[in-house]
């Protein structure tokens, strides 16, 4: 069995459930999925053994900073942190209204790249509630189960 760590920021629930959503879709076929906040949570949890890492930040509005408060710690940690070859993929919420629709999303992935990890998905942007593009979200979390 497959593991998948997910490690997620959320301000306003909606990256949460993105992260349930994926959570159950992997789960569904067959593979264990560890979920984590990533206020309770540093970058050393990317030192464990998973087969699948995947990170879930929020975009507020029209952004001026990388990342929203709940995930700056751990984004800002991400600089000095040796991913080599580490099987990624990001994701997270956002509001298309806004012309930085899912920067965050951008800036992880950028973050993460640097340090040597790879993305294994393509990035994926939610609108708003996931509840509202369940198929998109199960749809990549179907593409994260068959990364694995």
């Amino acid at each position: 069995m497959a593991r998948a760590l997910i490690v997620f920021g959320s301000e306003t629930g909606n990256t949460r459930k993105a992260s349930q959503i994926i959570a159950e879709a992997i789960e569904a076929k067959g593979h264990e999925v560890r979920m984590e906040d990533v206020q309770r949570v540093d970058t050393s949890i990317l030192d464990e053994p998973y087969d699948l890492y995947l990170l879930g930040v929020s975009t507020w509005g029209a952004i001026d900073e990388e990342v929203t408060e709940d995930f700056k710690d751990f984004h800002e940690e991400l600089a000095s942190k040796d991913l080599s070859g580490k099987p990624m993929g990001v994701f997270g919420c956002g509001d298309s209204g806004y012309d930085q629709f899912c920067k965050a999303v951008d800036f992880v992935a950028d973050r993460v790249e640097k340090q040597g990890a790879k993305l294994v998905l393509d990035k994926l942007k939610i609108d708003l509630d996931p509840a509202n593009s369940r198929e998109q979200v199960e749809a990549w979390a179907a593409q994260a189960a068959a990364a694995m």
